[in-house]
């Protein structure tokens, strides 16, 4: 258990945060404040149909998720953490789910979808989708504070590949079971959408939707001592809260300001811990150029050392 927490203080994402990046971080999601304070009252503005939009930004931000998911679950095989599992398991339900999304949305493979949506499917996959991602956010919090703990109390032998494996099973369900619930039982929910305008209900269910994004950027906020990867995920839920705000509950429907401002914010909330973990990963190539470039310079004085 020592060696793998020793690893984790090894990675990037697991270092503390300094002065630099908190700085950033605040500047990232001020900005994103304030271009949603400047396009509230604007979101319910009619904007033309573009019928492109929806799958080139969709393909764009399940790609992010998935190549997240991935590198977070290569985190996970490294340092053995249920929190850095629960975070890979949220990237992995949001892309899982985005997909659902795409193929019901009206217009795009079928008139009115595909996966036998209905008139509102895509917006309660929509909610399912926003409201998963906080409640594994939540999760990783709690259990990375859990982790920091009370370290012996998670043996390292328990978590093995077919943990993973059920865990990417069980997640994948989840999914499924939303994007179904939404599509074949969405005579079950109440009505949210009609005729491409939400209905008064929308905004209760938004509401709970927006309340589940604060709560996570709290839970989060309390899990001292914040890592890198905290405090670039707080800002992922600032924009993810922009998101909401402009999609779902300032503006009118779809097709508005708010609806293509909002996907904006989705997309770019996508890209923030991927970026980290790309840089990550560049860092420990370079690390590792330098490791192997030392040991032939050791290697090489051995052997001169011994011919003389």
């Amino acid at each position: 258990m020592t060696e793998t927490l020793d690893m984790q203080r090894g990675l990037l994402l697991n270092l503390s945060p300094g002065r630099r990046t908190y700085w950033m971080a605040q500047a990232v999601a001020i900005l994103s404040l304030v271009v949603l304070v400047s396009a509230v009252p604007f979101a319910k503005v009619q904007l033309a149909q573009l019928p492109s939009f929806v799958p080139i930004y969709e393909s764009a931000l399940i790609l992010n998720d998935l190549i997240t998911a991935a590198l977070l679950f290569g985190q996970f095989a490294i340092t053995r953490s249920r929190a850095m599992l629960a975070l890979a398991s949220g990237y992995l339900f949001t892309a899982a789910t985005a997909v659902g999304h795409l193929l019901s949305f009206p217009g795009l493979f079928a008139s009115g979808g595909l996966l036998g949506a209905g008139p509102q499917s895509t917006a309660w996959i929509y909610m399912f989708w926003h409201t998963g991602f906080p409640l594994f956010v939540i999760a990783y919090a709690v259990l990375k504070s859990r982790e920091e703990r009370e370290p012996g109390r998670f043996p390292v032998h328990t978590l093995t590949r077919q943990t993973a494996l059920a865990t990417v099973a069980a997640v994948l369900g989840a999914s499924i079971a939303c994007v179904l619930l939404a599509t074949v039982g969405d005579h079950l929910l109440p009505t949210i959408m009609a005729a491409n305008r939400y209905t008064r209900t929308m905004g209760i269910v938004a509401g709970g939707t927006w309340c589940f994004c604060v709560a996570a950027l709290v839970a989060l906020w309390r899990s001292r001592p914040h890592l890198t990867l905290d405090v670039w995920l707080m800002v992922v839920l600032c924009v993810w809260i922009c998101d909401v705000a402009l999609s779902a509950v300032f503006n009118g429907g779809r097709y508005d300001l708010g609806f293509y401002a909002g996907r904006m914010f989705g997309l770019l909330g996508a890209s923030f811990v991927l970026l980290l973990l790309l840089i990550e990963n560049t860092v420990l190539h370079s690390r590792l150029a330098a490791a192997r470039a030392e040991l032939k310079r050791l290697a090489a004085s051995h052997v001169a050392d011994g011919e003389r």
